[in-house]
């Protein structure tokens, strides 16, 4: 009966937020027509009123209609042609057309806005709150808004082109607290993906566009759009598994509240792409963002998760004591090289395109990040597994690299370069480290770039003590020593190992 009761009243929740989500939405749109409305109509006014200051000097007179008037003749001039074919008379004549015309359009565009306003409100229909809970509601909403829009004329929204973070956060910056409201409300999908954006921003308007795009796909909105089956169907899946993560973490404690930083359920052929972090970036005293290797799709999200709550964990462990703020983002952004498997080969995983792709996106991340840190300097560190590794080393190496405090490789194949001062970082503050009987050393300076775990590489190992590819997150020193590096301070080093000593290739 509890657990009935339990489902009863989230069910409830679920509903009053989706109604709320609706009430939001739909009255920024009625308050974006009245305003459009009101400006028209206000600028009619005004181009009335200055025709017929005109008129008065002119000495026309307008009639209650808006008819313009020539000045009466006298009563000598009435049955004379002379007066009536007089040079300033005509003149005048075409003076009163002239006023004529303006009245009239400004009498037109007062009537237009006015009609206009009255079609896009009527779209806007609140008996959707009585209705039976249906899928499509936010959807709807959000077809709702495009249609005021476009029955009031107006134009897309400027949305800055999301190139560079430091102007998308001065203009965010330059609005008023209810433009910036009413953007919110009205163009979630393109505010949530603006790097430099404050996080609370993001993730509010993430959750909101997330929530539409998957009611759309429920309510089969989206059907009939040249997906196939399978495309609507992987599509739906992945904003399903993405929101039921969302909803597990709102109840958990304040430094475990995560925040949607970004999405896209049908990037990279269905695998998908979506950037989280746990706990705040912007007010965080330290910063971590993990960028996952090969095979990693939003299905693996749940996984990854785990992963950044454990680092979280390690690193409030290693700072134990100073109430210092931690958030850990994992950062899905770049399109994962495939699994190869005897059926389905795929070789992207041994070249550096994949990781050179993505490169721009990583850079420009975490430009954003400091962007919205603004003057508050969180200790900021880029940790990355197997493939991700050689994303990083691309980004870092390019540009004016990535801006971070630490680089830190584990499990890495190659980084495309040869040095660690290649990556814009002081190689004091970069590190990696490989379990002793990780499988990916037999691949390990191929085809990537050199082996980051080698002397002539340059920076510093930290000391792995657990088993295997992907074990790294079990516990141990492994863990422990990523919490040390979250936090700035010294992990458990070992030497760096010399190109020419005996390996595990060579038996």
């Amino acid at each position: 009966m509890g657990r009935r009761r339990r489902r009863s009243a989230f069910y409830a929740l679920g509903r009053t937020e989706q109604i709320l989500e609706i009430v939001r939405v739909e009255s920024a749109a009625v308050a974006l027509t009245l305003d459009t409305v009101a400006d028209r109509i206000h600028q009619a006014q005004t181009n009335l009123q200055n025709a017929v200051h005109r008129a008065e000097e002119w000495g026309l007179t307008v009639g209650p209609d808006g008819t313009v008037n020539m000045p009466p003749l006298g009563k000598g001039e009435q049955n004379d042609p002379e007066a009536r074919d007089d040079p300033e008379r005509k003149a005048l004549a075409t003076l009163r057309g002239s006023v004529q015309d303006w009245i009239n359009k400004a009498l037109t565009d007062a009537k237009e806005a006015s009609d206009k306003g009255d079609l896009a409100l009527s779209r806007l229909d609140a008996d959707i709150l009585t209705r039976p809970r249906v899928f499509g509601s936010t959807a709807e909403t959000a077809a709702d808004v495009k249609d005021v829009a476009k029955d009031l004329g107006l134009a897309g929204p400027y949305v800055p082109d999301n190139k560079d973070p430091q102007k998308s956060a001065d203009w965010w910056k330059s609005l008023t607290p209810e433009q910036q409201s009413s953007y919110l409300a009205l163009y979630p999908d393109q505010i949530g993906q603006l790097d430099g954006l404050p996080a609370t921003v993001r993730d509010e308007a993430n959750r909101l566009s997330l929530d539409q795009q998957l009611d759309a796909l429920k309510a089969g909105n989206a059907r009939g759009s040249g997906m196939t089956a399978d495309e609507y169907n992987t599509r739906e899946q992945n904003l399903m598994k993405l929101k039921d993560q969302l909803d597990a973490y709102d109840t958990k404690a304040e430094d475990k509240q995560l925040f949607l930083l970004g999405f896209d359920a049908k990037a990279y052929d269905g695998d998908g792409k979506t950037v989280i972090a746990m706990g705040n970036p912007d007010t965080a005293d330290h910063t971590a963002v993990l960028v996952p290797g090969t095979g990693t799709t939003i299905d693996s999200t749940h996984g990854n998760l785990a992963r950044v709550n454990d680092m979280q964990e390690a690193a409030k462990q290693a700072s134990k004591g100073t109430n210092q703020k931690v958030s850990v983002i994992y950062w899905l952004g770049y399109d994962t090289p495939e699994i190869p498997v005897m059926q389905a080969p795929n070789l992207s995983v041994s070249w550096t395109g994949r990781a050179e792709d993505g490169a721009e996106a990583l850079r420009q991340f975490t430009q954003g990040t400091r962007v919205a840190q603004g003057d508050h300097h969180s200790h900021l560190s880029v940790f990355s597994h197997s493939y991700g590794t050689t994303l990083v080393g691309a980004a870092a190496a390019g540009g004016n690299g990535l801006g971070a405090d630490d680089i830190v490789a584990i499990a890495s194949p190659g980084m495309t370069v040869d040095r660690a001062d290649q990556l814009h970082i002081d190689p004091s503050h970069f590190w990696t480290g490989r379990a002793a009987d990780d499988a990916i050393e037999y691949v390990t300076g191929l085809t990537l770039g050199d082996d980051p775990m080698i002397d002539r590489f340059g920076g510093n190992n930290f000391l792995v003590d657990t088993s295997g590819h992907s074990g790294y997150w079990d516990g141990g020193e492994s863990l422990a020593n990523q919490g040390r590096l979250i936090v700035g301070a010294q992990p458990t080093t070992v030497p760096k190992v010399h190109p020419i000593a005996p390996s595990v290739r060579d038996h």
